[in-house]
């Protein structure tokens, strides 16, 4: 079936078991708004649902929770942020309808219905999130999605994640591979300031995956690569060499993270990091002429400082 004729008949069935439930249900005026219902709670407050069909693989319902158009450059992705509250998901395989709420939802989500081979602490399970079990909502414990896409991601190759019971409170979480071997991993939020992804490193965590809304992709760095700080140039066209493109570190082309970049080998860590806040603005110049050696010499106005 077409894509947009499975939503259309999603959407309907989605409404009907809303209806079937008393649910009071409108729908906006238009194609402007990113979300396809408006809900009523029974205190009066209005939530604002996107629908989606989920599909069964490998033992959990999967669904996006992203939108896609298509312009000149192909696909485009984007996530549902604060223009939803909420997604309502139904399974033709299944049968069922599910409500989950929008902060536990990253680009993507598994809702399983099989038990996994490997066990692991962090599941979805799909019966917990029937909409008759989550109907009216209330203040559940929400997973930060952050830490949601990284265990997607963990347990999308061969190991198992569990959450780190030392360290209650931090980001942190242990994953054992197919070696057998435990590894501590940060699960970092990261952002994007001048043209580079910035993030602030757990000290504890062996391997950092860290998670953007603005970027489609999961990066993967090792705790050897850097000092205190990394970050990752989004703008590959303006990549001089010796810099961290972010292309390199998604967590599909570098996991398990190895040392990618020139940082553990660089003799001069300062001087690099002194041209990088230079090259981000980070410090007023006009002009940076970098011998590529040891020498850097900055020109502000009439002035110029040899490094």
């Amino acid at each position: 079936m077409e894509s947009h004729r499975q939503g259309g008949l999603t959407e309907q069935i989605v409404i009907t078991e809303l209806k079937k439930r008393n649910i009071s249900v409108s729908t906006p005026v238009g194609d402007n708004e990113r979300y396809d219902l408006v809900l009523e709670k029974p205190d009066g407050d209005l939530l604002r649902a996107q629908i989606k069909t989920g599909r069964v693989k490998d033992g959990v319902v999967r669904f996006k929770g992203v939108s896609q158009h298509t312009n000149s450059s192909g696909h485009v992705y984007k996530q549902y942020g604060d223009d939803v509250d909420c997604f309502l998901v139904h399974s033709n395989e299944t049968e069922e309808t599910y409500f989950v709420d929008s902060e536990e939802v990253g680009t993507s989500m598994h809702l399983r219905i099989d038990p996994p081979a490997q066990k692991t602490s962090q599941i979805n399970w799909a019966e917990e999130y029937h909409l008759e079990q989550q109907w009216p909502p209330t203040d559940h414990n929400k997973r930060d999605s952050t830490v949601t896409a990284v265990i997607d991601a963990l347990e999308s190759v061969e190991g198992t994640v569990y959450i780190d019971p030392t360290r209650e409170g931090d980001q942190v979480l242990l994953f054992v591979d197919a070696d057998d071997e435990t590894h501590r991993i940060g699960a970092e939020t990261g952002w994007i300031v001048n043209g580079r992804v910035r993030f602030t490193p757990s000290e504890a965590a062996e391997y950092h995956l860290i998670y953007c809304d603005e970027l489609d992709d999961l990066l993967s760095v090792h705790s050897d690569e850097f000092n205190e700080s990394i970050s990752f140039r989004v703008d590959s066209e303006n990549t001089r060499e010796g810099t961290n493109p972010v292309d390199k570190y998604t967590f599909e082309n570098n996991w398990p993270p190895s040392i990618v970049g020139t940082s553990p080998a660089d003799p001069t860590p300062e001087l690099t990091r002194f041209i990088s806040r230079l090259e981000d603005k980070q410090m007023a110049y006009n002009r940076v002429e970098y011998d590529g050696k040891r020498e850097v010499e900055v020109y502000c106005g009439g002035s110029y400082w040899r490094c």
